[in-house]
């Protein structure tokens, strides 16, 4: 099995390098001396309430050691349609250790003002496109078009593995909006060439940059400014552009198609919608109902309190009137 989770083309060496993990560390200490016959579903389910201490840890061991059994049934080392007794195990709903959350607005402006380039450039652009910082550092010149400020993800470089991006709908044209004369700028001073990585290192190499470095100064960024969070990182930003992409006007499907998301659901999972935006949702109803009673013809409703009737109207405001006593039955007079 772990020759199979390691052939290069079968998963994104970002996901090989945490399952291989994941099995050398944890599964085959655990399991690696019974056959798969003797696995019942409720140890494992056990095992993993006991050892993990988050719900996605939990969902990988338990895809892997599913796959065990799919292998085993495409290899032969399990009868074919017999049940995979991992479809048993259950974790229950789905829950995060580390907050999802984003930086405000305003907390977003004081960190920015706090980076210098060329971090500062990646985390505006992950704010502009959603980019994820794979697909960022792993633009050449070529991807860019400066003259209609598209850049076009069709790799990813991840820590000096150069792939394709995550998925088939990861592969897209993003717009970069006013950025682009920040890219014309940066283009013209280092002389670009089109094989050039956008974002090399200062050591002359020419070799790309790695996420740890970009991650690194927005945290200190962050923590000056007092608004760092644990999970704060690039990521937080693309989680960002697809919340405030659908607050200023954006439709979900439209978000998730620039995201590079394969459905709408995991969009949804990174929409956030901030206490801020909620607000200002609440305003606009209570705003909309005023302005329908405003335009309402005033209702004249008059009701009996002791002996001094009231008269309202629907605007509110009531007026108390005084009535002369009346031993005939005869309506009220008119008000004094």
């Amino acid at each position: 099995m772990e020759a199979e989770v390691a052939g290069r083309f079968l998963l994104a060496k970002p996901t090989r390098d945490k399952y291989v993990i994941h099995i050398e560390q944890r599964i085959v200490p655990k399991w690696g001396d019974r056959r798969l016959c003797e696995i019942n579903p409720d140890e494992v389910q056990q095992w993993l309430f006991e050892t993990c201490d988050s719900w996605h840890m939990m969902n990988d061991l338990r895809g892997i050691m599913s796959g065990v059994y799919t292998k085993a049934e495409d290899w032969g080392y399990w009868p074919e349609g017999r049940r995979n007794p991992m479809s048993r195990v259950k974790i229950g709903e789905k829950w995060s250790v580390r907050p999802e959350r984003i930086l405000t607005e305003e907390e977003t402006v004081r960190v920015l003002a706090r980076l210098k380039d060329p971090n500062l450039l990646i985390v505006e652009t992950a704010i502009a496109t959603g980019a994820r910082i794979s697909e960022m550092l792993g633009l050449k010149w070529r991807h860019i078009d400066l003259q209609t400020g598209i850049l076009r993800i069709v790799q990813r470089n991840w820590r000096g593995d150069i792939d394709d991006p995550k998925s088939k709908t990861s592969k897209r044209p993003l717009t970069l909006g006013y950025l682009v004369d920040r890219y014309r700028v940066k283009a013209a001073a280092e002389n670009a060439q089109p094989d050039a990585w956008v974002f090399c290192r200062s050591d002359g190499s020419g070799l790309p940059l790695w996420d740890s470095g970009v991650r690194q100064s927005l945290k200190e960024a962050a923590a000056t400014e007092g608004c760092d969070f644990p999970g704060l990182g690039p990521h937080s930003f693309r989680r960002a552009n697809i919340t405030w992409r659908q607050e200023v006007g954006g439709s979900s499907i439209e978000a998730s198609k620039i995201a590079g998301h394969s459905t709408v659901r995991m969009t949804e999972e990174y929409t956030k919608i901030q206490l801020s935006r909620q607000e200002e949702l609440t305003r606009l109803i209570q705003e909309r109902l005023a302005s329908v009673g405003e335009k309402q013809p005033t209702v004249v409703q008059v009701r009996t309190c002791c002996a001094s009737p009231c008269i309202s109207n629907s605007g509110g405001a009531s007026t108390r009137l005084q009535y002369r006593s009346s031993q005939n039955g005869a309506g009220p007079s008119p008000p004094l």
